[in-house]
């Protein structure tokens, strides 16, 4: 029989049986949790009960809320703390999650009120523009006998997001939809995948000034050129774990992949169908809420909301904080994500503080200390995220990073092998062809190039 550790020998049955219950309970809780408490209490509401009836993740359905937020606000509103330093809402999303774990539902589920607005829009466009087809199918003569009439313009479709687009169509929705718009990959990847579709790295530079809110120049030889001063387009896609590499693929030099935001739950897992019916009118009190932000007027000029004197000291403090930090780690991949998700940190509190307007718990004249002490916690969890999805893209074991066929023909090959007897057991095999084969060789994570033509495995 196994001994008794001696720490519990003196401890009668039920204290042990406790101490072991919490000790499993310390081991199940999350390393780090959506701070769902920096919300306003209708949308902690709206998260804890889509949770319990729709299973939605709480990171997920958090994390697509303030999507939904972002896209709301659009240009109506920026925030200044300090001047000529001022920031958008603009979001880069991620949600992180195999297959079956309610990754795209939370997010259709918040967009509902965008979607039908969008629908809304589109309806009155198809009408117009049947009044304009109309018009232009007159003859010369009826046209002029309506001289004194005001022809009708080509109509436009005012739409806050999209999906499926080219570089030239975004630019153009971007021209007329003053308000900004949000783009919808459902797969994330697709999205980067098309970067270099039409003009290699040229759309990865649009998109990294869009970020930022720099101005976008498009100079073209076929049409007019368009200048738009206020870029302002939020973007939210899913991504399976087995597919972040593909992401950050080319795109750490230049900052790309510290930009996005990454929504990793810990221990997820797929859950059974819950019995219990969501409440209709908690659907109805999300509707509420964003309608609050999407009946905002779009100025010519977005609102610029200051920090009021609490909230600048807490948020000059978090800086601080951040800085030290940052200087004190060798990790240049570390220190970037630092660099960006300090200016996140601003972009939460208008966030936040903007959602509390629309929950009516405020009156948006200033970014309040409770909307920066939320961006606070909600920069925590995100720095967090981020540093987990760097581990995993720079310290997994490049042998699990391999598809299947690839692991065989690993496998397969001896310790130290000649690339003639590689390039035979692949044809074999049929992983790959001669020329594939010897290029494939050449990955210094997998194999140590010992002389000419001869090779060895490294793991």
């Amino acid at each position: 029989m196994k001994e008794l550790n001696p720490i519990f020998e003196n401890l009668s049955p039920e204290t042990i049986l406790n101490h072991v219950q919490v000790q499993k309970q310390e081991l199940s809780k999350e390393q780090n949790p959506f701070p769902v408490e920096v919300f306003p209490e209708l949308i902690q509401k709206i998260i804890r009960e889509t949770n319990e009836s729709l299973k939605f993740p709480v990171d997920f359905i958090g994390a697509a809320i303030m999507y939904a937020v972002s896209v709301a606000i659009g240009n109506t509103h920026k925030v200044r703390i300090m001047q000529g330093y001022e920031q958008n809402a603009v979001l880069y999303l991620s949600i992180v999650g195999k297959a079956g774990t309610n990754k795209t539902h939370p997010i259709a589920w918040t967009l509902k009120p965008i979607n039908q607005k969008d629908k809304i829009k589109f309806e009155e466009y198809q009408e117009q523009f049947k009044k304009y087809e109309e018009f232009n199918r007159l003859s010369p003569t009826e046209k002029k006998k309506q001289e004194k009439l005001k022809f009708p313009k080509k109509p436009k479709w005012e739409q806050l997001l999209v999906s499926d687009f080219t570089p030239e169509s975004l630019t153009e929705i971007m021209d007329f939809n003053k308000r900004g718009i949000g783009v919808y990959a459902d797969e994330l990847a697709a999205w980067f995948n098309n970067f270099n579709r039409y003009n290699k790295g040229s759309e990865e530079q649009f998109w990294l000034s869009i970020w930022s809110g720099t101005a976008i120049r498009i100079n073209r030889k076929t049409s007019n050129p368009i200048m738009i001063q206020n870029p302002f387009v939020s973007v939210i896609g899913t991504v399976q774990p087995a597919v972040l590499e593909q992401l950050a693929l080319n795109r750490t030099e230049n900052g790309f992949i510290d930009r996005l935001l990454f929504v990793v739950p810990d221990k997820l897992q797929k859950e059974y169908w819950s019995e219990k019916e969501l409440n209709p009118a908690t659907e109805t009190e999300w509707f509420t809420i964003l309608e609050n932000l999407l009946n905002l007027e779009v100025g010519n000029q977005p609102e610029v909301l200051q920090f009021s004197p609490e909230a600048r000291a807490e948020m000059f403090q978090f800086n601080k904080n951040l800085t030290d930090l940052c200087n004190r780690t060798e990790s240049d991949a570390i220190r970037g994500i630092y660099a960006k998700i300090e200016q996140y940190a601003i972009r939460f509190s208008l966030l936040l503080e903007m959602l509390r307007f629309a929950c009516s718990e405020s009156d948006k004249q200033a970014i309040s200390l409770q909307s920066v002490q939320g961006a606070v916690k909600l920069v925590e969890y995100f720095q967090n995220a981020a540093i987990k999805v760097h581990k995993l893209l720079n310290e997994a074991n490049p042998f699990d990073k391999l598809p299947a066929d690839k692991k065989k023909l690993y496998d397969a090959l001896p310790e130290v092998f000649t690339t003639g007897e590689g390039i035979k057991i692949s044809l074999k095999l049929e992983v790959m062809k001669e020329r594939a084969f010897k290029e494939w060789v050449k990955d210094k994570n997998l194999f140590k190039y010992l002389e000419r033509g001869k090779y060895e495995k490294l793991l």
